[in-house]
């Protein structure tokens, strides 16, 4: 497939670059963290290329804390897959605000325990940082849409009046 014809959100080759550095270098960190296989060189090496050397030990350390800190399975393809999964995006976008300087502990609530969401988020916003030094910037996710406003002379409905006695 040509590059110029992915229109996927999801595709990890439609990503920036820094995104796919800190994909592949998550995605190669769970190998070696399930297989026993030494993965830590190869991931070092990609990121002295950038000039973000320590960034490297930064994605090792939120490797393990998610591999240990998970409440439930935590969806991290092969370094090979095309497709991006809800949890990696997530992983992804809590670097990118981290590097914004925005705290995103609620962000991986649900997949790792409060602690890990504690210790990924703090990883998560130096991973980040560390880039930003070496010149490679994530891009912020869109902000969710805003609740719409409800009129206060609407009569309430729905299960909130339900509840009431």
């Amino acid at each position: 497939m040509d590059e110029d014809q992915i229109t996927e959100p999801g595709d990890r080759r439609a990503l920036p670059f820094a995104e796919q550095l800190v994909l592949w270098a998550l995605r190669l960190s769970v190998v070696g963290l399930k297989t026993g296989a030494p993965t830590d060189h190869p991931v070092v090496l990609a990121f002295r290329k950038v000039g973000a050397e320590a960034a490297a030990e930064r994605v090792g350390l939120l490797t393990r804390i998610i591999g240990f800190g998970a409440e439930r399975r935590v969806q991290i393809g092969v370094p090979c897959a095309f497709t991006v999964t809800e949890d990696e995006r997530r992983i992804l976008d809590l670097v990118a605000i981290g590097q914004a300087g925005v705290s995103g502990t609620l962000m991986l609530r649900g997949m790792l325990s409060p602690a890990a969401c504690r210790a990924a988020a703090g990883l998560c916003a130096e991973l980040g940082d560390l880039l930003a030094e070496a010149g490679m910037i994530l891009q912020r996710p869109a902000a969710p849409p805003r609740p719409l406003p409800i009129p206060a002379n609407l009569p309430s409905c729905g299960l909130v009046r339900a509840a009431l006695p």
